[in-house]
């Protein structure tokens, strides 16, 4: 038996836990051999779907990326890996900035377990981010 909407009301649905496992299971199977940083990007975009219902909660999308983060630590932390996920995410519109910002800001110790790698790994990210909200606010 899978998960359908017959199965899972909304609250389970919206449940952290569940956010935090969706995302985790969505990464986990599009990180294809993740010692080379490989992302089978067709089955990433494809699931990324489920997630953009909930794009206007911004908790949500904070708990995404810390399981996000956490999955990067028990894949070893692949070079790459996490900036290609954050890039599809703000790209196909699953997570906005200030969620983004909110993650990379957090000192909640819960979430700690590999953020300075992390952070590290994503600083492009950050630099290409501002420098886009820069040019938007110019415009």
């Amino acid at each position: 038996m899978g998960i359908t909407s017959e199965n899972l009301d909304e609250s389970r649905m919206s449940s952290s836990p569940f956010l935090r496992e969706m995302m985790k299971a969505v990464c986990e199977a599009a990180a294809k051999d993740n010692t080379k940083c490989g992302v089978d990007m067709a089955l990433f975009q494809k699931s990324l779907p489920v997630f953009k219902y909930r794009n206007s909660d911004t908790e949500q999308q904070l708990h995404a990326l810390h399981s996000l983060q956490a999955l990067i630590v028990t894949l070893h932390q692949p070079p790459n890996l996490l900036r290609i996920f954050f890039d599809c995410m703000y790209e196909g519109d699953v997570i906005s900035e200030d969620p983004f910002y909110s993650w990379g800001t957090s000192k909640d110790s819960a979430e700690q377990l590999g953020k300075g790698v992390a952070l590290k790994s994503v600083t492009a990210f950050f630099t290409w981010l501002r420098e886009a909200e820069q040019e938007s606010e110019k415009n």
